[in-house]
């Protein structure tokens, strides 16, 4: 590839990525944000840089479960400007915040205050995972591993202290296992069977982030909840470096396999919820797995590739001159900016192709085109105005999935705008488990 053609393919592609996420692009309004006290127009900007905001819409909105504080998180992006709106601002920030947090949880419970302790343990679960999330654009990106056995400890203290406690599980998944959790409703009677949901998140879906975006939620609607991680999430891939695979129905059918083995799950009413990355899991999951009662890809997903933003031409070089398209990526990476850096190396990081044209082979085996019609259970297919990954992608698979599919788009008027409504987690569970409710 000569050189201009390398410019213009580093050009549309640093476009292209800068604007991923980006709310004050959809929101089509001028930001002005400084160093320092920040100033914008838009109350869903903290940040300028795509990826910081994201994650800083996510952290805000986990207070609608408690596991946020708005005086807490306004106090750390304070933090985070005056370090220069840089990752290693954001990660010692939010890091220290959830460090800060999780000594009172401790000191909480040593006084036997068990709800203030609770409370404590889940902002400092979610404000840890907020450090993970950028660890990997830091100076020290192997940190990661650090971040997570620390953001997990917070996690699993609180996760000992909900009402009724969560029961930690084991599921075995070949010669291994995949840690997870099962939360049930209050006051649910030992052994009686109860509809069961199984949450499947995507990448950087860790077990805060799934209790937020729908396990308290179904245990406060009568549901079992069981979280996982599986291969290129949490613990496997951090501590055990297993990547992403797109047979996603060799982790779901085990994880089926071990609520039907318990007695308090009703083996007809099994659910799964593929939330982010993990609408399109789901989806291959479902397609092989046949004892799902509902499926949920919130959102759906037709083609994984968008979420990279790379332009055709690369992609198509990097099919047939695997060798020239490393070499052109090699040449382009470094031109881009800091922010769609970071941005490509953390949603690449968990598929464990650190080959640039094998990470394209890679992404090509997770299209769900061909499997969407093969799901025989009932589906709610979801998407979002504002949505950068995957736009216009859940109309696409909800036409693929044919009669059995509802599609809900959720839009800015009800404050769900953006990738899986960051700041709405409440008004987007009302219309899952509205829709859950009718089929379980």
């Amino acid at each position: 590839m000569s050189a201009p053609a390398d410019v213009g393919v580093a050009t549309t592609l640093g476009t292209a990525l800068l604007t991923r996420r980006s709310p004050a692009k959809v929101a089509g309004r001028a930001t002005s944000v400084t160093r320092g006290p920040a100033v914008v127009r838009d109350p869903a900007v903290f940040f300028t840089d795509p990826n910081l905001n994201e994650q800083a819409l996510f952290t805000v909105g986990a207070a609608g479960y408690g596991a946020a504080e708005y005086g807490e998180f306004a106090t750390a992006v304070a933090a985070v400007h005056a370090g220069g709106d840089s990752y290693p601002a954001f990660y010692r920030a939010f890091r220290d915040l959830g460090l800060l947090a999780s000594r009172s949880g401790h000191e909480a419970l040593a006084r036997g205050h068990r709800a203030a302790a609770r409370g404590a343990f889940l902002r400092a679960a979610s404000y840890l995972a907020s450090s993970l999330y950028v660890a990997i654009g830091t100076r020290r990106p192997r940190r990661q591993a650090a971040a997570y056995r620390v953001m997990n400890d917070a996690w699993e203290h609180a996760a000992g202290l909900l009402e009724p406690a969560a029961e930690k599980v084991r599921i075995h998944y070949g010669p291994a296992s995949l840690p997870g959790w099962l939360l049930r409703p209050a006051g649910a009677a030992p052994g009686r069977r109860r509809p069961t949901i199984i949450f499947s998140g995507g990448s950087d879906a860790q077990f805060i982030g799934q209790y937020v975006s729908g396990a308290a939620e179904a245990a406060a609607h009568g549901y079992n909840a069981l979280l996982f991680e599986g291969p290129g999430q949490g613990a496997l891939l951090y501590l055990r470096r297993l990547g992403l695979r797109p047979d996603w129905e060799t982790v779901i059918t085990p994880v089926v396999e071990y609520l039907l083995g318990r007695p308090d799950v009703d083996p007809g009413r099994i659910a799964l919820v593929g939330s982010r990355q993990g609408g399109a899991l789901a989806a291959r999951a479902a397609a092989a797995e046949h004892r799902l009662a509902a499926l949920v890809l919130d959102p759906g997903v037709s083609d994984p590739m968008t979420a990279f933003h790379l332009p055709p031409a690369l992609i198509a070089l990097a099919r047939t001159e695997p060798g020239a398209a490393d070499q052109a990526w090699a040449k382009i990476f470094t031109r881009l900016p800091a922010s769609v850096q970071f941005g490509f190396t953390a949603a690449s990081y968990p598929f464990r192709q650190p080959v640039f044209s094998a990470l394209v082979q890679s992404l090509a085996e997770y299209g769900t085109a061909g499997c969407l019609p093969r799901i025989t259970a009932p589906a709610l297919v979801t998407q979002y105005q504002g949505e950068a990954a995957y736009p216009g992608q859940g109309a696409a698979a909800a036409a693929l999935l044919g009669p059995a599919a509802t599609l809900h788009e959720f839009t800015a008027a009800g404050g769900c705008r953006f990738h899986q409504a960051p700041m709405a987690p409440q008004r987007r569970s009302r219309v899952l488990f509205d829709w859950l409710a009718g089929v379980l």
